[in-house]
């Protein structure tokens, strides 16, 4: 089991850092908001309010491409700008950042420890932190999997990096990933079933830091209560992770309602906005960009895959899926997992809602409503995936993390990275995808686009993260039996 545990470790941090070393300057959709509001309260020492203008000069001057600063994408030049930051490119501020609707405690919490001498710098920083909570998601993840599939836990942890979309949502600046990893590790600690004073104590705090990070993570959390349920947990226990949960709660709603008046710090539920006329809700739009933005987020520029590139490359997938969960005989593990889908998609419906009833259109301002969901990656893929894998027949399990693991190289070298590095166009789509005109992957250069770091053996990341993938696969088939899996 420690040689399936180091090759996650290995095929992870290959993968994250893949991402990485590939993405252009502020490529990860709204990350130069993130950007500047990090810059902000490295400068001020707090939180913005969404009225105040706090997005500094040097951000600005980027999202605007002007010459001499890293341009935003898809804005690009030949060769990458990074600036050496002075005075008078972080005061005065230039205008109001919609990403100050965030809790604050991410934000202050990291800000003043990120170098900040260069643009790129500060960039690239922040975005290696996010491959470090992205790795404990992993590893979070996996050990939910190990406890309920032995080692299909850890070729479902390994699934998870091949996901294109998951990738996008946690490799940029933002608060993401670390969101995601508090609620992984919350999760893990939850399913371990703690049974001491000081294990419900570590299961409270971090639960408490989840509610803290970020408001995606509490929906998610609702499966807590029928994990509970179904672990018959002590009264004590729940009540210790309810009352650290509700002060945390209590402490960003405050925080939220001082900088932006409203409870939920959501940009749509400012009382200063005026519907003039409210257009019907486009259900059926919602639903397409749903399932897009699910099988892959395409970055900013909208070069989602096609329906048939969609259903080739999930149809499979949810055939091998219904044979394996009808096979598995968790049935109480995956109604917590169901439990966490129901109260997410509520969530999603509010969503929905208050843009249609605050601003009047009739799709959420977001536009990628599908990688949302992959805040419940610590249970599809602790929980769900592992099952599936664990009770499918061995060569369809196999057979499905290699053909996941194809379409990731499909959908990152063959498309996203060719974007950045300007090959492709929305002139030449085809079948698969919106954008067109590529060159076949591994054949082209990212070092005069991608920030990096470890942009010049982007194609070794990628080997290394393959063939580390088909070690696990190799490897936890013969040891499928080596932990019997946890049973509930």
């Amino acid at each position: 089991m420690k040689r399936l545990w180091l090759l996650l470790i290995v095929a992870a941090a290959a993968r994250l850092l893949l991402q990485c070393a590939g993405m252009a300057p502020y490529a990860g959709l709204d990350e130069v908001y993130h950007v500047a509001r990090f810059a902000f309260v490295a400068q001020e020492g707090r939180n913005p309010r969404m009225d105040e203008k706090s997005i500094p000069p040097y951000i600005a001057r980027s999202i605007a491409a002007q010459p001499g600063f890293a341009p935003a994408w898809p804005a690009r030049t030949d060769d990458l700008v990074d600036r050496r930051l002075t005075p008078d490119d972080q005061r005065p501020y230039t205008a109001k950042n919609y990403e100050a609707q965030h809790p604050s405690f991410y934000y202050s919490l990291v800000s003043r420890f990120i170098p900040r001498t260069t643009q790129l710098e500060e960039l690239r920083a922040l975005r290696l932190l996010s491959v470090f909570f992205a790795l404990i998601v992993v590893l979070a993840t996996a050990f939910i999997g190990v406890r309920i599939a032995g080692a299909y836990g850890i070729l479902a942890a390994a699934v998870l990096v091949a996901m294109p979309t998951w990738e996008t949502v946690v490799i940029r600046a933002s608060n993401d990933a670390f969101a995601g990893a508090a609620l992984a590790v919350a999760f893990a600690i939850s399913f371990a079933e703690p049974k001491t004073k000081g294990g419900w104590i570590a299961e409270a705090v971090v639960w408490a830091i989840a509610f803290a990070a970020k408001l995606t993570t509490w929906p998610a959390s609702v499966a807590i209560f029928a994990l509970w349920f179904v672990q018959r947990a002590p009264w004590k226990r729940r009540l210790l992770v309810m009352s650290a949960a509700a002060v945390a709660v209590a402490i960003t709603i405050a925080d939220l309602m001082i900088r932006t008046r409203n409870p939920l710090g959501h940009e749509m539920f400012d009382p200063t906005h005026r519907v003039i006329a409210q257009t019907p809700i486009r259900w059926l739009e919602i639903i397409k960009i749903t399932i897009a933005s699910f099988a892959w987020t395409s970055g900013p520029h909208w070069n989602a895959l096609r329906p048939l590139a969609i259903a080739l490359y999930l149809g499979p997938i949810v055939v091998i899926a219904l044979i394996g969960l009808v096979r598995a005989k968790q049935r109480a593990l995956i109604v917590v997992c169901v439990v966490a889908a129901i109260a997410f998609a509520i969530a999603q419906l509010i969503n929905v809602f208050a843009f249609a009833r605050f601003s009047g259109g009739g799709l959420p301002g977001g536009g990628k409503e599908g990688w949302y969901w992959y805040n419940l990656a610590p249970l599809w893929f602790g929980v769900l995936v592992p099952l599936v894998l664990g009770h499918a027949p061995r060569a369809l399990a196999i057979a499905a993390v290699a053909w996941l693991v194809g379409w990731d190289v499909l959908i990152t070298e063959g498309a996203l990275f060719q974007d950045y590095a300007g090959i492709t166009s929305a002139a030449h789509g085809d079948a698969f995808f919106r954008w067109g005109g590529r060159v076949w992957p591994f054949t082209y250069g990212l070092g005069h686009i991608a920030v990096g770091p470890l942009t010049g053996i982007a194609t070794a990341l990628r080997v290394i993260h393959v063939a580390a993938t088909a070690g696990i696969a190799g490897l936890g088939s013969h040891l499928e039996n080596e932990l019997p899996g946890y049973r509930m």
